[in-house]
């Protein structure tokens, strides 16, 4: 088994047991408690998207006629400055003037999950 289907094996089972965590949940509870009682789970799965994003293969694809490119730098320091977060968006590594399929999130940055063989991102605001 490649490390790819191990990844997201771990990932279904994690969300197998956030979907057996929410039927138990009181829905009165407030919305923090909530979060809290999923976040060992959600971090998990997160944590899992960035390795698998860093070791994933890509394919290229025509650049969409929306989205904003910028160099990874500018996406790098905007992040840095605090400029983009998660909720904001996502965007997608470009190669070669072509869309990649790897996307690319704030947080990445702040945990250190870059690919450095690409040097442009798509941006996409929601």
């Amino acid at each position: 088994m490649t490390r790819l289907e191990e990844i997201q094996q771990e990932i279904d089972e994690l969300e197998k047991i956030i979907e057996l965590k929410e039927k138990v949940w009181d829905n009165s509870k407030p919305w923090k408690e909530y979060s809290e009682y999923l976040k060992p789970e959600n971090r998990k799965i997160a944590e899992l998207g960035r390795e698998r994003r860093m070791i994933m293969p890509y394919s290229l694809d025509k650049m969409p006629t929306y989205g904003d490119v910028m160099s990874l730098d500018d996406f790098i320091g905007c992040v840095e400055a605090g400029l983009f977060i998660d909720y904001d968006g996502y965007g997608h590594y470009c190669k070669d003037g072509m869309e990649t399929n790897i996307s690319i999130h704030p947080s990445d940055i702040k945990n250190n999950s870059i690919r450095k063989e690409f040097d442009t991102i798509v941006w996409f605001n929601r």
